[in-house]
């Protein structure tokens, strides 16, 4: 995690100055866009030190490994979104792989869109545009977001405005536009889309899982689901009756 920040930190730092150099930077697609929060780099950072380029230099080969693995599988690659502080570097490193891999009709290597985030559709936009014009089939996974404390305490140390949405219905606003940009963009041409969804509104036929493991690792990632989700509780109502009802229905058809 401490080269992720690392490494968001300067790609920050040279989206503020562009004759900033980075010279392990490799080719990539947009992801900044106008309106993404810059404030966590407050100075120019310290280039990597060499154990940090050798560490970044081993995360790329593992990265193009688990990549070529994929591809070979033909198996798609969901790659993960956390909070802003090193989500530059995960969105880096996902998008110079879908360079390399990403190629024909058929995306392998998808990036993670949180749609709690303002910037989300304007980053959405611009990285959809760089890779059509270089022909590059683009797989994207929709999500709302799940760090709403943590940016928003974050953004409010740090003197600046919550990068986050400031309403939930926004935030469904900002999940239904994307989703229906990416849909549009997938029916007509090259591209995959996977909708992450929580609310009755934008999905409702959709598989359910259930997290499994230690239960000091799997509390703090429902917490953050029940977090993300808001209406959880004020659905939970409504998914009693329906499960009475699927109830009552298999009930029958074992019975008759």
């Amino acid at each position: 995690m401490a080269l992720l920040e690392r490494v968001s930190d300067l790609l920050r730092w040279q989206q503020k100055d562009p004759s900033f150099i980075l010279p392990w930077k490799q080719d990539s697609l947009p992801i900044f866009g106008e309106s993404s929060p810059l404030y966590h780099t407050r100075k120019r950072p310290e280039p990597l030190t060499a154990e940090e380029g050798s560490d970044l230099e081993l995360a790329n080969q593992r990265l193009l490994e688990l990549c070529q693995k994929c591809v070979d599988a033909n198996m798609p690659l969901l790659v993960d979104a956390e909070h802003t502080t090193v989500q530059p570097a995960i969105d880096y490193f996902t998008y110079s792989s879908a360079r390399m891999h990403n190629k024909d009709d058929r995306p392998i290597v998808f990036g993670t869109i949180q749609t709690y985030l303002k910037d989300a559709k304007e980053r959405l936009l611009l990285t959809t545009e760089a890779a059509e014009k270089m022909g590059i089939p683009m797989g994207f996974k929709l999500v709302r977001g799940a760090y709403m404390s943590t940016e928003s305490k974050l953004a409010e140390s740090l003197g600046y405005e919550s990068p986050i949405h400031n309403t939930i219905q926004d935030t469904h606003n900002c999940f239904n536009d994307c989703s229906s940009f990416l849909l549009e963009k997938v029916s007509n041409g090259p591209g995959s889309v996977v909708l992450a969804t929580h609310n009755i509104e934008s999905g409702f036929q959709v598989s359910k899982y259930m997290p499994f493991g230690p239960v000091e690792m799997v509390m703090p990632y429902l917490i953050r689901r029940a977090e993300e989700n808001r209406g959880l509780l004020s659905a939970s109502g409504f998914d009693k009756q329906l499960m009475r009802k699927e109830l009552g229905r298999r009930l029958k058809a074992a019975v008759f």
